[in-house]
């Protein structure tokens, strides 16, 4: 159950009306939007003001949409964020270091030859089976929609199992509200989940109050036994805060490697010059207990460290669904 929030979608920064477009006012513009409202400076010991003087003298009217492109994009590479992008319609800018720096310990392949096989079911975005009496869900993405028939459909078929595991590793996230449709039927008590803060001035610590998110059983078929979350790097944004939500609770257990982060709701935004941008604006904390809180930007640890080789899985073999399935047995 939502306690107490804020819209889960995305939210305008109003700008100056008809400011001039041209490379050197489309440069300050974006700097100064991200001073105003970016969340995680403090978390990434980022030093915007220095940022601005290292591209500062590379900004010049007259220069390239390319020229510019690069310069703005290498700026917010800085920020060491997924959640940041700028799209122009000849590139989009990104940093997905969260994930490329780090094992795959991942291969749809060999999951839907060796585990899921042909006799697995799909419930909208859910495929799931039965392995040797253990229930078993992938959900390959947040933005993939389910309706709640799907979600009763699915938890009836794993009534009388051994244990559940929920699989959302290569999960980049998508609609916060399916993360927490999911995650409610995992639970069997409610508990404050996370508390999230927004930019309330632009000191670069200044937030808001913090509203509080808990998590209880949905008013439909939930299961009510022993679970495993696998998650690895490329588990992100919802996905991320999906682990989070669940990391309180005593029946759950997080098996893989560490989600890859993208604890902020991003903001979108307009260029004088067209081009899109968005960062992140907001910051959640997950909680652990009722006194301590950790930033959910910086990923969510698994409880059972895990890995999968390339060798592994070239001789056909997924470990950490196997240490999973191992728990249960």
């Amino acid at each position: 159950m939502l306690i107490a929030g804020t819209s889960l979608s995305c939210k305008k920064v109003l700008m100056d009306e008809n400011p001039a477009n041209n490379a050197r006012e489309n440069f300050e513009i974006l700097w100064q939007t991200v001073n105003d409202k970016y969340t995680f400076f403090e978390l990434k010991n980022i030093n915007w003001d220095s940022v601005y003087h290292h591209y500062d003298t590379q900004v010049y009217n007259g220069m390239s949409e390319q020229e510019l492109f690069t310069v703005l994009d290498s700026m917010l590479f800085d920020l060491r964020d997924g959640h940041v992008n700028l799209t122009a319609p000849f590139n989009m800018s990104r940093n997905w270091q969260w994930y490329l720096n780090y094992p795959d310990n991942f291969s749809y392949e060999l999951l839907e030859r060796k585990y899921l096989t042909n006799a697995h079911k799909i419930a909208g975005g859910l495929q799931y089976t039965i392995i040797d009496s253990v229930g078993y869900i992938y959900h390959a993405s947040f933005s993939r929609g389910f309706t709640l028939e799907n979600l009763d459909a699915v938890m009836t078929y794993m009534k009388g199992t051994k244990g559940l595991i929920v699989d959302v590793r290569n999960n980049g996230g998508g609609y916060l509200n399916n993360a927490f449709a999911l995650a409610q039927r995992l639970v069997t008590e409610e508990k404050l989940a996370m508390v999230t803060f927004e930019k309330a001035g632009a000191e670069k610590d200044n937030m808001g109050n913090g509203l509080g998110y808990s998590l209880g059983p949905s008013d439909g078929v939930n299961y009510k036994g022993e679970v495993a979350i696998l998650t690895n790097r490329r588990c992100y944004s919802a996905t991320n805060t999906f682990a989070a939500l669940l990391f309180p609770f005593d029946n759950i257990t997080q098996i893989g490697d560490q989600t890859g982060g993208g604890g902020g709701i991003p903001i979108d935004n307009e260029l004088p010059n067209g081009w899109q941008y968005r960062f992140s604006a907001t910051i959640s904390l997950l909680a652990v207990d009722d006194t301590t809180f950790y930033n959910m930007e910086s990923g969510i640890p698994p409880q059972i460290l895990e890995q999968t080789t390339p060798a592994n899985i070239a001789n056909g073999k997924d470990p950490i669904l196997e240490r999973a399935l191992s728990r249960f047995q």
